[in-house]
């Protein structure tokens, strides 16, 4: 399992898109979100205006429960043909049931519309997580061992000598006169 999703779901790759009206100055993507029971990891996303324009923009999540949390600091880029996104260099984002993501832009040029989309991969939300108790009494008895270990080859705080795993004695050393 690597993070929070197993790697066969990758199979399960979905793109959300959206376009605004003419004039807008927000999009929302993915709306209405997961359905209950699921949640979405995000991989991918990217916003950009139908034209050429510099302005600023930001990435936020909506909830109807919850309301709207930023993601995305306000900051002035130049897009089209460059698009802006909050993932970077193989972060990945969830979306709990009921959220979705929303592009947002201070002002727009006249008659431009925004385009966004986010690349997902949908996963069961677990009901629990079960740790087998022999495994989680083995975990605490290996860190246990490993601690002592740590703890032998430490000098005590009072600078006596203190015998190291290897069976060395080291103390304080008279400096030479």
């Amino acid at each position: 399992m690597l993070g929070v999703w197993p790697l066969g779901e990758s199979r399960l790759v979905q793109v959300r898109s959206a376009i605004s009206s003419v004039d807008a100055d927000a999009v929302a993507i993915g709306a209405p979100g997961p359905p209950d029971g699921k949640l979405w990891v995000i991989t991918g996303v990217a916003y950009k205006p139908d034209v050429a324009e510099t302005q600023v923009i930001s990435f936020g999540k909506c909830s109807l429960k919850q309301g709207d949390f930023g993601i995305f600091n306000p900051v002035s880029l130049n897009l089209n043909p460059a698009y802006a996104t909050f993932i970077e260099q193989g972060m990945e984002y969830l979306l709990f049931p009921g959220e979705y993501i929303v592009a947002r832009r201070v002002t727009h040029t006249a008659g431009s519309r925004m385009m966004a989309k986010i690349q997902i991969i949908e996963i069961d939300q677990p009901l629990y997580t079960y740790n087998e108790p022999q495994v989680v009494k083995r975990q605490v008895r290996a860190l246990s061992t490993i601690r002592s270990m740590i703890g032998a080859a430490t000098p005590s705080a009072r600078g006596g000598a203190v015998e190291r795993a290897g069976g060395e004695k080291e103390g304080k050393r008279n400096p030479p006169v």
